[in-house]
């Protein structure tokens, strides 16, 4: 993942108004589950992800346009060049009265500031692990090319060894064996503090 840290983004100069401002992969717009709290606009068709069924493999390596469907961000990743200016831009969309009513906090308050002027990561940087599920994105999904898992919803994998749904064996497993294989090493290290 460290090829993130030369990806080309807006300079400070800029103020947070150029097109490359920040990093991140798109949300996923199904809503699977059927959450009642999600928005109605929340379908497969307005997802970004679905777009890339027909080109699994370009999936891999880049990411559907950050103007398609919702245009919507998942803020579980974000590579940023850091710039007060921007930051003044966050603080002052945060005084409109509409932020009380996002649906998804940070995620939508980036996503309406910087509406179409963000760099859209592939999937493989922020592998929402409902993407693998086979009624989801499992058509772009591969196990081998994923460089980080987000273990979105409950529960997560550190905190219980419980799996609710099938779905999640293969991406919690993943967790299992690697949390496994640090506790070894660090007891190797005489470090046992727990965690």
């Amino acid at each position: 993942m460290d090829e993130l840290m030369d990806l080309e983004l807006d300079p400070p100069e800029l103020g947070g108004k150029g097109d490359r401002v920040f990093a991140a992969s798109h949300a996923c717009v199904c809503n699977p589950l059927k959450k009642p709290h999600y928005p109605k606009d929340w379908v497969p068709e307005s997802c970004a992800f679905t777009s890339q069924h027909s080109t699994p493999d370009e999936a891999q390596t880049t990411g559907a346009p950050c103007t398609f469907g919702l245009q919507f961000i998942n803020g579980g990743l974000q590579v940023v060049n850091p710039s007060a200016s921007v930051y003044n831009l966050i603080l002052s969309a945060l005084q409109s009265p509409s932020t009380v009513d996002y649906s998804f906090a940070d995620q939508s308050l980036l996503s309406d500031i910087f509406r179409g002027r963000w760099v859209a990561l592939p999937y493989i940087y922020n592998a929402l692990k409902t993407l693998r599920w086979k009624d989801v994105h499992a058509p772009i999904w591969r196990d081998e090319n994923v460089k980080n898992v987000h273990y979105i919803l409950a529960p997560k994998p550190w905190t219980s060894t419980q799996i609710n749904r099938d779905e999640d064996t293969v991406t919690h497993g993943w967790f299992f064996e690697m949390n496994s294989q640090r506790i070894v090493k660090e007891k190797e290290a005489g470090i046992n503090d727990g965690f």
